[in-house]
């Protein structure tokens, strides 16, 4: 009688484990898929797709892959391969966002997503997935390859935000030196400058707003003529009117009728102060004439 017990407990033993081993199993799965539940409803946050990745690291076999998922995975492998612009690369990535968001346990759709944001250059997810892929059962040479992959992603990561700091640091200086610029103008607006004179006649300069207007004054001593009166008479047969561009800028002279050594060429410079300013003229001789003009407080 106590062998005959002996031997149905054995019997029953092997079923018991079963029970027990499928029990677990069962539990295992359960947790995996709120795991991937919980990933799927916030999947920005990296903590929970470490938890499903680790989980399923430790799996023997991995859960199949959704039909959906594959169907993204395949379009964005597609795309990828002729994406060219900025538009082209979000494109790719949407497709693999979602084959990933439907299997989060699918490593080749977390490195392809990886390869899409090195490619539209946004190294800091590319890092982050790429890290994310190393959690994965991996052979050696596949983690030896994602390890080195990171250090690319990183170095160019690097050299893209000091080309950021460079560029931002150019446009600062340009927004600072056009802002200069234009209170200097503001500064200058309705100045009078003048060249050296003679007892009737000086070389002016006007600033009337972005307009620098190139003339000659009559002094009050100067003889009344029809031809000149006394005020700012602008250059006859010239052109006259130059528009500020710069602090240094040049402009045509025009036609100038009854000279044989004629000039080509102005070329103003204001002082950052705006003081003076200064006239270089280029002759059709190759030579130049320098004139300084000073503000008439």
């Amino acid at each position: 009688m106590k062998a005959r017990t002996i031997l149905l407990v054995l019997m029953f033993l092997p079923l018991f484990c079963a029970t027990a081993v499928s029990a677990r199993s069962q539990t295992g799965n359960d947790d995996f898929q709120q795991a991937v539940v919980a990933y799927q409803q916030s999947p920005n946050d990296l903590n929970k797709a470490e938890k499903v990745i680790r989980m399923a690291a430790a799996m023997d076999q991995l859960p199949p892959i959704p039909e959906e998922a594959r169907r993204h995975f395949v379009r964005g492998t597609a795309l990828f391969k002729d994406a060219k612009t900025t538009d082209d690369y979000e494109q790719v990535g949407g497709e693999f966002k979602q084959a990933v968001h439907l299997a989060p346990w699918w490593p080749e759709a977390r490195y392809n997503w990886a390869l899409e944001q090195e490619a539209g250059g946004v190294y800091d997810w590319a890092i982050k997935n790429m890290k994310l892929y190393l959690l994965f059962k991996l052979s050696e040479s596949d983690a030896r390859a994602a390890q080195d992959k990171i250090y690319v992603l990183e170095a160019k990561q690097e050299k893209a935000a000091k080309a950021k700091a460079n560029e931002s640091s150019t446009q600062a200086a340009a927004v600072t030196a056009e802002n200069s610029f234009d209170a200097l103008l503001r500064k200058i607006d309705g100045r009078r400058y003048l060249a050296s004179e003679d007892s009737h006649i000086a070389s002016a300069i006007d600033i009337r707003g972005r307009n620098l207007v190139l003339g000659a004054v009559v002094s009050p001593g100067a003889p009344v003529s029809p031809g000149y009166q006394m005020g700012f008479h602008e250059l006859e047969r010239t052109n006259s009117r130059f528009e500020i561009r710069d602090r240094e800028f040049s402009g045509p002279v025009g036609e100038t009728l009854g000279c044989q050594v004629c000039p080509i060429e102005r070329t103003f410079t204001i002082s950052e102060d705006g003081e003076r300013i200064t006239q270089r003229v280029r002759f059709s001789d190759g030579n130049v004439h320098e004139d300084i003009y000073l503000w008439q407080r």
